[in-house]
């Protein structure tokens, strides 16, 4: 069974009905539709946007404009196991993800870095490879100098989020 979260897990009345108790039927990608059922009750609701990485809809049902998301059971039992996906994403230092040369740091201590900036570049088998950062945040401390060789999984900079 798959569940429905409203207006990304806030609760609201959607009809006087609480959305997160419908289930859902079906989905019909070429009516732009989904089907919802609460009880016995079933619900034709409109399909106005979709992101299918994330399983997100916004619809419009009764004349009501939702977003709902959709969550399989395994991810509802995550979600009241108390884990947090985004918390295990907060990482705060870069690893070498194999051993290599240091060429370049391309920041310094202090400097202030956005998720996906590139940090470091290291070569590794005859290749650069760039290293971006994980997260944004404040580089608190460089472990390496270019021409410095490295191992795999050696702390390469640590983070303040």
């Amino acid at each position: 069974m798959i569940k429905g979260v409203i207006n990304s897990g806030i609760q609201s009345d959607l009809s006087n009905e609480n959305l997160l108790d419908y289930e859902v039927l079906e989905i019909n990608y070429l009516k732009k539709e989904i089907i919802l059922l609460n009880g016995n009750k079933k619900y034709k609701c409109e399909i106005l946007k979709e992101n299918s990485i994330d399983q997100s809809y916004v619809i419009k049902i009764n004349g009501h404009i939702s977003s709902i998301r959709l969550m399989k059971s395994v991810e509802k039992t995550i979600e009241k196991l108390g884990i947090n996906k985004n918390s295990l994403q907060n990482v705060n230092v870069i690893k070498a993800p194999m051993p290599g040369l240091i060429l370049e740091v391309l920041f310094k201590v202090g400097d202030k870095v956005k998720k996906g900036e590139p940090i470091i570049i290291l070569e590794a088998m005859k290749m650069e490879n760039i290293l971006s950062s994980p997260v944004d945040a404040i580089i608190k401390e460089i472990k390496v100098k270019p021409q410095q060789t490295v191992e795999k999984n050696n702390v390469l900079i640590n983070f303040t989020l």
